[in-house]
């Protein structure tokens, strides 16, 4: 490994290139939670359930436009951290960096879990626990390294699991026209013949979005690769456009063929929608193959997610709202103190919850997860329809910029009030109601002590964007010619 000496600068090194951004935002979105919770979504809504992930689509499609408006005019190490602090508040911008890094904390191990129990039933002389461990040695090391090497190992990683839906979307497309398969052209019986589309009513496709804004967490990795990308004014925008429709494509068109070729009635969340749908049309060999493909993904996110939750407490520091220490960097750009203080987290987390036989104390903080993206894509759509406005009143249109969120601010709008929706629901449900209980609190509490050392002159708190010099720099006429 590395020498890990620590540079005078602080600051990351530009080690990722384009297909490694979006790989890495692809890869902390598609794990565990996709593969096995889409069976559980399906269970919970019926065959409409891809109508779910369609509203989550349009959700995607809205954050990761206006994301991508404020990334490309104001790239950063901070992300939606800075923007927050810059255009909503102080309180804010902290709340939603702090709410997100425990979020993504306690939801590491749950992967590395999920690869334990996989990877037991084929070699069960290594006990899960034993798996997990040697899982998270594995991201560990790696996020220990240069970012360089994170982006090189998940691009294959990546590219693994995106090979393995396309190869499933295609051979249940054979399925249902009957070409292959045990059970025959299945026809429409399987999408409208148990009950309906909605047979749980239209309103428990809406109940569940929660579980769908859970599923899509991760894309907003992407921010946090801006300040270690090699010239992100060149790099995001197609970054952007490709995660936007990656995701619909890789997310709702394979939710939409399982309920074709696959009773609802038989999916939950004790197996994988994708390996069951496979054995039942008498794919055996496949379905464990596909098992093998959900150790990768689970193992891939997590790694991602150990690379989010490491930027994200280290812009925090740089933002001045987590100790000075944590954005201390290493020669070859890791930010070592962040790393071992998230790790340590992690490693603690995984632990308990190894030896938790109740299973309640890892639902408990992971129940945070849904409502800390909430708060983050809320961020980002208000951050970016401050900002633009802020340009307007400098007489700047989005001709001035390199790239601009299409339709404005119909995305914002669209984004926002999904959001408050899930919000409202996930509360009204019994089932969910717990995420309310613990991830809104988890927000809140360092909104207040932040927006209160700010507003009481107590503490001055860093920001990481120069408003003045990003309209200096928007203004200047060899901007658009760079």
């Amino acid at each position: 490994m590395e020498s890990q000496t620590l540079n005078q600068d602080n600051e990351l090194k530009k080690g990722l290139k384009k297909l490694h951004v979006q790989m890495v935002a692809l890869g902390g979105v598609i794990g565990s939670a996709y593969f096995y919770g889409i069976g559980g979504l399906i269970e919970m809504t019926g065959p409409g359930a891809f109508i779910a992930f369609g509203i989550g689509g349009i959700l995607v499609f809205s954050t990761l436009y206006c994301l991508g408006e404020l990334l490309i005019a104001m790239p950063t190490t901070g992300s939606f951290i800075s923007y927050s602090r810059e255009f909503i508040s102080d309180g804010f911008a902290s709340g939603v960096g702090w709410t997100y890094w425990v979020a993504i904390v306690v939801y590491i191990p749950s992967e590395c879990i999920v690869t334990g129990t996989i990877m037991n039933l084929y070699i069960p002389q290594l006990p899960i626990l034993a798996w997990a461990i040697i899982f998270g040695i594995l991201i560990s090391i790696i996020n220990l390294r240069q970012v360089s090497s994170l982006g090189k190992i998940e691009s294959v990683l990546a590219m693994t699991k995106i090979i393995a839906i396309i190869l499933f979307s295609i051979l249940a497309i054979l399925i249902f026209f009957g070409v292959v398969g045990t059970k025959g052209a299945p026809g429409a019986s399987n999408l409208i013949g148990l009950g309906g589309l909605f047979p749980l009513g239209v309103l428990a496709v809406f109940l569940n979005m929660s579980i769908i804004v859970m599923n899509f967490a991760g894309i907003e990795i992407i921010a946090l690769t801006a300040g270690e990308t090699e010239r992100p004014d060149k790099v995001m925008p197609s970054a952007v456009r490709a995660g936007a429709f990656r995701v619909f494509f890789l997310f709702v068109v394979p939710s939409f063929l399982i309920t074709l070729i696959f009773p609802w009635t038989q999916a939950n969340y004790d197996s994988s929608a994708f390996s069951a749908a496979l054995a039942y049309n008498g794919f055996e060999i496949l379905s464990h193959i596909f098992n093998i493909i959900i150790v990768v993904a689970a193992f891939s996110c997590a790694n991602c997610n150990l690379f989010a939750a490491i930027r994200a407490i280290y812009s925090l520091s740089k933002e001045g709202m987590a100790p000075n220490a944590v954005g201390k960097v290493t020669n070859q750009g890791v930010p070592v103190i962040a790393a071992a203080s998230t790790l340590l987290i992690v490693w603690i987390i995984l632990f308990i919850y190894a030896f938790d036989e109740s299973g309640m104390f890892y639902v408990y903080l992971l129940s945070i997860s849904g409502v800390a993206t909430v708060f983050c894509w809320g961020s980002i759509c208000i951050s970016q329809y401050k900002f633009r406005h802020r340009l307007y009143r400098e007489g700047l249109s989005t001709e001035n910029l390199k790239f601009h969120t299409p339709f404005f601010p119909i995305p914002n709008i669209l984004g926002v009030a999904i959001l408050v929706i899930t919000l409202v629901l996930t509360a009204y449900s019994p089932d969910l109601r717990l995420s309310i209980y613990i991830g809104v609190p988890s927000f809140f509490v360092p909104y207040a002590i932040f927006e209160w050392r700010s507003r009481s002159g107590k503490y001055q708190i860093k920001k990481e964007i120069d408003f003045e010099k990003i309209l200096e720099k928007i203004k200047s006429p060899d901007y658009l010619k760079d």
